[in-house]
């Protein structure tokens, strides 16, 4: 009798265990995308970004030349990372891959709202926490960093929501 009710015992405990892990953890959420950009903006040689720099598009180039602090001749886009934004783990990404130069980390502060969502953000720049900061992201507006001086000029780096993906993507 006592080694039935100890085999039940046991045998309800291993499918108890097998349920605890079948669940998904709701901290993994994907609540949704945010892309980190790298530009190389200078009032120099265009060409000082390197051969894998392209331009930048004409939109990206137009909202950058609208602030005065972010206003140069030349614009070079270095890199971009599209990353999935979990409900409560933290994020990262590595525009410039393979190089770890600059890092993002972000954290879903709230939910999404009407295509809002608050964010805890760090930028690292060569493995040192330059910026530590709260942004609210909306839609189709980038927050933009000015960043470090390089090359003979400045890298900008654009942390934005990504557009929600079309069904099939």
């Amino acid at each position: 009798m006592n080694r039935r009710f100890f085999s039940f015992g046991l045998l309800f405990s291993l499918i108890g265990a097998a349920g605890l892990c079948a669940q998904e953890d709701p901290g993994k959420a994907t609540v949704g995308r945010v892309v980190v950009t790298v530009y190389h903006a200078t009032n120099g040689d265009p060409k000082a970004a390197g051969e894998r720099a392209v331009a930048a598009p004409a939109e990206v180039v137009q909202r950058l030349q609208n602030e005065q602090r972010l206003r140069f001749e030349h614009y070079r886009q270095l890199g971009s990372d599209l990353q999935p934004l979990f409900r409560s783990y933290e994020n990262w990404a590595q525009p410039l891959k393979p190089s770890d130069e600059v890092l993002v980390r972000f954290e879903a502060g709230s939910r999404p709202v009407k295509g809002a969502v608050r964010l805890d953000l760090e930028l690292w720049l060569s493995r040192k926490k330059i910026l530590k900061t709260n942004a609210e992201l909306n839609g189709d507006r980038p927050l933009y960093v000015l960043g470090p001086e390089w090359r003979g000029g400045h890298l900008i780096i654009a942390i934005g929501l990504a557009p929600k993906p079309k069904e099939g993507q």
